[in-house]
């Protein structure tokens, strides 16, 4: 799940792009904590989270599914020559991507589940797995954001056509999430 197309590693690979691995560290941070935090949310509230999962994941289908689109109307918008972007790619803003993205809950949730809280291990052992998943999941948006580096020249080459190609893909996961 941490590697195929998804909010993380579109915008991880949109970044890197346009700023480069340097730009993009505080976001890819951003995700990274996203991923740990929510890994020792669900961790320390897995009893209750299996429980009321349904209603929960609604709520965050829901912001989630706004939050995509205005990422998708934000890209399209964008000039790529704006050399202004380091607003978009804050490590707040990888923080907040993890917390109304249902793909990354439903993987840490289903991860620690699975992995962690069903096993009898001492509490470091729990949180060993619990880094290791969030790396896990981190490693997918940095993986994606070096892919940006390497097709840079020709997705610059046809810029106009890669902002709609993108933006549409993230309107595609907003209704997607939605639906799902």
């Amino acid at each position: 799940m941490s590697y195929t197309p998804g909010p993380n590693n579109l915008l991880a690979l949109d970044g890197a792009l346009r700023l480069g691995i340097r730009g993009t560290l505080k976001f890819l941070i951003g995700i990274g904590l996203g991923f740990l935090t929510l890994s020792l949310l669900c961790l320390t509230f897995s009893e209750f989270m299996t429980i009321y999962f349904t209603n929960f994941i609604f709520i965050i289908k829901l912001v989630g599914f706004v939050y995509l689109l205005y990422l998708a109307y934000s890209m399209f918008k964008h000039n790529h020559k704006d050399t202004n972007l380091y607003h978009t790619y804050r490590l707040r803003d990888g923080l907040y991507l993890q917390y109304m993205n249902p793909k990354t809950i439903v993987y840490v949730l289903t991860a620690i589940v699975t992995y962690v809280t069903t096993q009898d291990m001492t509490i470091f052992a729990c949180l060993t797995y619990t880094v290791t998943i969030a790396l896990i999941g981190v490693s997918g948006a940095v993986a994606w954001a070096f892919l940006g580096l390497c097709f840079k020249k020709i997705l610059l080459k046809y810029n106009t056509a890669y902002k709609i190609l993108m933006s549409l893909c993230l309107v595609i996961l907003a209704m997607m999430m939605l639906l799902a």
